[in-house]
């Protein structure tokens, strides 16, 4: 791994000092994540793992490049819809898998949160050690409107009451409340997050290396212990059902979901879902 940075179609690797800075970079397609062989999901594990094969890498920061993070999961072409209640619970098995490698990633891990953060992005960001989100940051599971799952890897970090909300109602949150519930260690201004991060990134890999792997093992496993990994093994199965229901899910104007994704695309799905509400439910804080 160079200083000078390589490229995959989907990311952007660059070496700064001790720290890996991965960045998404399909910021035409607003970083969304394709699930195939050798797309987005696939390209995050290989440069992880490249990052925990150098010995010379302490800490690795996660970013994007355009107005998202990420818009999750692809929900057109480039990901094909399985068709039968097994293939949905292969895809949420992959899925997992998937999350479980982020996780397992020796390196610290932080993820610089900026724009909007959606879906299976919100499952991602929850993998990595650490959350710094911009204070303009827009986090939620958007999905939820449209019948779709998503919300099995937040209950263990922010609890059931905020995770049913994001579900339920598809609404987004600003990166000041995803801290205050615990989505994010901290909100920083837009035009702090990046520096804020990699002084973080700095500082933890000046640490003794071995002592931050066995210190992060360690916490991972009380998670773990606490319920997190059977709360994922339940949760997989709940989100295949759900999934395998949603050829079902309908806007207001009776007209199927899935029909008009197909007929009108992502434009249409969103002209769909604005006439369930338009204004979010939660107000916003009052400035000091």
């Amino acid at each position: 791994m160079s200083d000078a940075g390589s490229t995959e179609s989907d990311l952007l690797v660059e070496r700064h000092g001790s720290v890996c800075r991965v960045t998404l970079n399909r910021p035409e397609r607003l970083n969304a994540f394709t699930a195939g062989p050798g797309g987005t999901r696939d390209q995050i594990v290989k440069a992880l793992q490249a990052a925990d094969a150098d010995g010379s890498v302490g800490c690795v920061l996660i970013t994007a490049n355009g107005p998202a993070f990420s818009a999750g999961g692809v929900l057109a072409s480039e990901n094909a819809e399985p068709p039968s209640p097994l293939d949905h619970y292969l895809f949420y098995k992959r899925l997992g898998e998937f999350y479980a490698q982020v996780r397992s990633t020796q390196k610290p891990t932080i993820a610089a949160v900026n724009g909007l953060c959606l879906g299976a992005a919100l499952g991602f960001i929850v993998q990595c050690d650490i959350v710094i989100a911009s204070d303009t940051a827009r986090l939620g599971l958007i999905e939820g409107r449209i019948g779709h799952p998503g919300a099995a890897e937040l209950v263990a970090h922010i609890g059931a009451a905020w995770t049913k909300f994001l579900i339920l109602t598809g609404e987004l949150i600003d990166g000041e409340r995803a801290a205050e519930i615990g989505l994010a260690l901290i909100a920083v201004p837009e035009e702090e997050l990046l520096p804020r991060a990699l002084s973080l990134a700095e500082r933890i890999a000046a640490l003794p290396r071995q002592g931050n792997l066995l210190n992060k093992a360690s916490v991972n496993a009380i998670f773990d212990a606490m319920g997190g990994a059977a709360g994922r093994v339940a949760g997989r199965a709940h989100e295949a059902l759900t999934r395998s229901m949603s050829h079902a899910a309908a806007a207001p104007d009776g007209r199927l979901f899935e029909d008009i994704l197909r007929k009108e695309g992502v434009r249409g799905l969103k002209r769909a879902r604005e006439l369930q509400y338009k204004e979010p439910w939660l107000r916003p804080r009052s400035k000091p």
